[in-house]
């Protein structure tokens, strides 16, 4: 099964939403919300829009593991445009963050999910279905 949406020109955070969103009162509640929305249906990659922030986000074939430079222990892999978050206090949009990658996109550029792989159109890809 294959899914894709168009990411617009931007930084985009790829990896786990769990190293991206703070531990604080109002980021509990924040991923607390992306989880109820996520699990619904955890086998789709989803589009979820939260208080006006877009979160791609897809589960893993592995589930927790190290994928390219891509490191998760909730077994998901989320895209977060960072000009979306980055005066929000509930993200650590300001810090350069390790486990976890950072792709410029200059065009409008599409990213699949088959398999729980994803691919972008400019070649970077996140494989998590090892068989």
């Amino acid at each position: 099964m294959s899914s894709q949406y168009l990411l617009s020109p931007g930084s985009y955070f790829i990896g786990d939403p769990a190293i991206l969103i703070k531990k604080t009162p109002e980021g509990d509640r924040f991923i607390s919300t992306l989880w109820d929305l996520f699990y619904r249906d955890m086998n789709l990659f989803q589009k979820l829009t939260i208080d006006n922030i877009t979160v791609y986000i897809t589960r893993t074939a592995e589930g927790d593991g190290m994928f390219n430079d891509i490191g998760t222990d909730t077994g998901t892999i989320s895209i977060i445009k960072l000009n979306d978050i980055k005066n929000d206090s509930r993200f650590r949009a300001n810090d350069i963050l390790k486990g976890c990658h950072y792709l410029e996109i200059t065009s409008e550029e599409k990213v699949t999910v088959t398999d729980f792989n994803m691919y972008f159109d400019n070649g970077y890809q996140v494989i998590t279905n090892f068989i």
